[in-house]
């Protein structure tokens, strides 16, 4: 902990020493990601659609895709938590325990995608409101946020990423 850790008022700090401290967002993290490779070498049709045989090398490639997500997606849930912090006029503290959290938010819900419904618009709407719920509460629970913050973080997080999945499809479109 660093000095200006130390002189900081706790209630305006986002990522605490406390809230379980490293272990709890490991832990976490750690049931994520096991979850999603059961799913991968299991053959899940929450991941794969019904395509019938997976093989291992199918599971390795998409063990890496899965892989680069995670990191991607808990940088930028960093970054997007480091802008929060300076929209709400707050310090963010720990950088190190705020990105193993942000890996334990990205890991729970990527696990929701494992998933056994068939694909559809009413898999759509329910991955997609167990993913806003999960992220909800398990930024509710690591991080020092009121609800309201909480609520508006994720919100707006969702709606980033939604922006960024839309471009991607205009963009393989224009291809």
């Amino acid at each position: 902990m660093t000095q200006e850790q130390k002189t900081l008022n706790p209630s305006k700090v986002v990522s605490t020493d406390g809230r379980g401290g490293i272990w709890l967002p490991v832990i976490l993290s750690t049931i994520g990601v096991g979850v999603v490779l059961s799913g991968i070498f299991a053959g899940s049709i929450g991941l794969y659609g019904d395509v019938g045989e997976i093989t291992f090398s199918i599971g390795l490639k998409e063990s890496g895709r899965e892989l680069v997500r995670l990191i991607m997606f808990s940088v930028l849930l960093l970054a997007a938590l480091k802008i929060n912090c300076w929209r709400i006029h707050r310090h963010l503290g720990n950088v190190l325990f705020a990105a193993v959290r942000c890996l334990a938010v990205i890991a729970l819900i990527e696990a929701v995608r494992v998933v056994q419904v068939p694909h559809g618009p009413v898999r759509f709407l329910l991955i997609v409101a167990a993913q806003y719920i999960i992220c909800f509460v398990t930024i509710l629970g690591l991080f020092s946020m009121t609800i309201r913050e909480a609520i508006l973080f994720v919100t707006s997080c969702t709606l980033g990423v939604a922006l960024l999945w839309l471009g991607s499809e205009i963009g393989m479109w224009m291809a």
